[in-house]
């Protein structure tokens, strides 16, 4: 058994007593550090000659099992011996509160690398699968994609910081910095943000949201209203120009967007399994609604005979697929892009950029519905997807008002049909009365 030298002092006791253990090639030698009880310095010459290996050791009673354990600090001279001290010092208050150093250590070391693996990107990425795997959710793919744009700001800014190193001041300048460039799209990665920091919440990862308080200091955009066409002639035009495009996808989904005022990515996602042609009626989950307070989850859209028709030459087309409007080329979304839609209507050299986009035959339908046809706010608005309450507060259910939507939808696709022919019609008044409504 080796033994114990005198206590060491200084950094030169060290070096030398290094070079005298190498000099007498005795296998291990521990000199103890004077005035720091069980904390030594282990010498292991090497077999060369010439060198040796020396750590600082802390032997301690174990403050529970009695055990005499090793506690390794580091080698000598990457740790300093002002450091081991001080790593001595440490482990006696430690010990003090009944708490095993290596012990203590570990869990250190565990909490550091699990921080490191909970880096804001991977959170991230784990909120993302999270979000996409939920069946319940059927997120659209442009929506994914939206969210896969926006969370790369912050992955680049910081993604390999871990998510509980993420403070408020960060998430508010990478905001601002956004915001020189791109109002709204600051306070949509703020918003992306937000949901990552609440699911590490969830996730026990984190206590605090650092992009909670970051909502009230951002710039906030205008609100623009997409541009739509109103007046009868201009849309009769606009609807003419649209029939005569070539006979492809494109056309058939604005055709069918224009009568059924269906929000674009709705359209072009539509799936067969959803529609009845039989019962001429579309069960639609709009992807809008999802969460939203103002927004139905669930839609019957009423089909109209116009409506009917031009599906059932579609489903020759496309009736053994899952998608209306299936898209073979697009491998992972089989179905016709949204962005398509927009570039066919806005770039057909018919002059509608800044005028009119897909998006717009809602307000075009909602406002012509009631000013041409007379017809009571409520029933657009509920086709529309609009969620209305009753006197209790209650919100109606997705068949209320059925058999009135289903009169307005066909009497709103033969007004387009006459607009269509280029006649200039007013309808007389919606024979339903208006009803209130709480």
């Amino acid at each position: 058994m080796a033994k114990a030298l005198k206590g060491l002092t200084t950094v030169t006791q060290i070096d030398k007593a290094i070079k005298q253990a190498i000099k007498d090639a005795k296998p291990t030698i521990s000199h103890p550090i004077a005035g720091y009880k069980g904390l030594e310095l282990r010498v292991r010459p090497h077999s060369d000659g010439l060198t040796a290996t020396a750590d600082f050791r802390h032997r301690y009673t174990h403050p529970v099992t009695g055990k005499r354990p090793y506690m390794t600090i580091g080698q000598y001279p990457a740790i300093t011996l002002q450091q081991a001290r001080q790593a001595h010092a440490d482990n006696m208050r430690l010990l003090a509160q009944h708490i095993d150093p290596i012990t203590h250590r570990e869990k250190q070391r565990q909490a550091k690398a699990n921080a490191m693996n909970n880096s804001f990107e991977n959170v991230a990425k784990s909120w993302l699968a999270y979000m996409t795997s939920n069946k319940g959710n059927r997120l659209s793919d442009s929506t994914i994609r939206e969210w896969n744009r926006f969370l790369s700001h912050p992955i680049k800014a910081w993604g390999k910081v871990p998510i509980n190193e993420v403070t408020t001041p960060m998430v508010l300048s990478l905001c601002r910095e956004i915001q020189k460039e791109h109002i709204q799209t600051g306070v949509r990665v703020r918003g992306i943000c937000d949901r990552v920091f609440s699911y590490a919440i969830g996730a026990g990862m984190i206590d605090v949201n650092p992009a909670l308080q970051v909502k009230g200091l951002l710039l906030t955009a205008q609100a623009t209203h997409q541009p739509a066409i109103t007046n009868p002639k201009d849309f009769g035009r606009l609807l003419r120009d649209i029939d005569a495009l070539p006979d492809r996808d494109d056309r058939t989904a604005l055709q069918l967007i224009a009568m059924l005022y269906t929000r674009v990515s709705d359209m072009c996602e539509a799936r067969w399994a959803d529609i009845d042609l039989e019962a001429a009626e579309w069960i639609l989950q709009p992807k809008k609604g999802r969460g939203r307070a103002d927004m139905v989850d669930s839609l019957i859209i009423p089909l109209p005979r116009q409506a009917v028709a031009i599906l059932k030459r579609q489903y020759e087309k496309t009736g053994m697929y899952e998608y209306v409007f299936y898209n073979h080329r697009r491998r992972n979304r089989p179905y016709l892009d949204r962005y398509k839609i927009n570039h066919t209507l806005t770039s057909a050299g018919k002059g509608y950029a800044g005028k009119h986009v897909p998006h717009g035959f809602r307000a075009s339908a909602i406002t012509m519905i009631q000013e041409q046809l007379k017809c009571p706010k409520y029933l657009p608005d509920m086709q529309s997807g609009h969620k209305l309450k009753d006197n209790n507060g209650e919100a109606y259910s997705r068949v209320k008002f059925l058999d009135e939507r289903r009169e307005m939808m066909q009497k709103w696709a033969d007004y387009l049909d006459k607009l269509r022919a280029g006649e200039n019609v007013i309808h007389a008044s919606f024979k339903h009365p208006i009803q209130k409504h709480g």
